[in-house]
């Protein structure tokens, strides 16, 4: 069995080595004294006015201060430091914008409205009722139902149905 386990962890160990983070221009010291430009105050505020490379620049300088001791930290810096962390920017940005209930239901509202007045414009340049609505078409089906049987634990068949049966599909003329 520990023979199994010593190629895989090897196999893992490469893996990890090979998409380690490298040293990039945005990590190095410099980039990091840069970061000293950009205030921390109201970070929350100006975030979506910073560019990606102070964006990344700011949550460096965070990440080395957070290392330390964090009593040393000042306000701005812990704000700054769960803003960073918790905002809602990025993964986090909200799906929803303001006032979306109500571009929700005025769609829906919408959406039905068309479908009704379709319904309707159908309905209106439909030709006559089909033959099945017929009162006598009706009485056959009924006729069929009792020679045949048809639900005769609880329905049109069964001992004492009450009913309307088959002809409360017609129109009461």
């Amino acid at each position: 069995m520990n023979r199994l386990v010593r190629p895989a962890i090897r196999i893992t160990q490469r893996r990890c080595a090979s998409t380690s983070s490298r040293v990039t221009p945005s990590t190095t010291p410099s980039s990091v004294a840069a970061a000293e430009d950009i205030p921390l105050a109201n970070l929350s505020l100006r975030w979506k006015t910073l560019t990606s490379q102070q964006k990344e620049t700011v949550t460096k300088q965070l990440e080395q201060v957070q290392m330390g001791d964090w009593k040393a930290m000042t306000l701005e810096q812990k704000k700054a430091a769960y803003w960073v962390a918790f905002g809602p920017h990025g993964a986090r940005t909200p799906l929803t914008g303001p006032n979306h209930a109500i571009k929700v239901v005025g769609g829906t509202l919408a959406i039905l409205a068309v479908s009704t007045t379709l319904y309707q414009w159908i309905r209106t340049k439909g030709g006559e009722d089909p033959i099945t609505k017929t009162k006598a078409w009706q009485e056959a089906t009924e006729e069929y139902a009792r020679e045949n049987k048809i639900n005769p634990i609880t329905g049109f068949t069964s001992e004492g149905y009450k009913g309307p049966g088959f002809q409360h599909l017609t129109k009461k003329d």
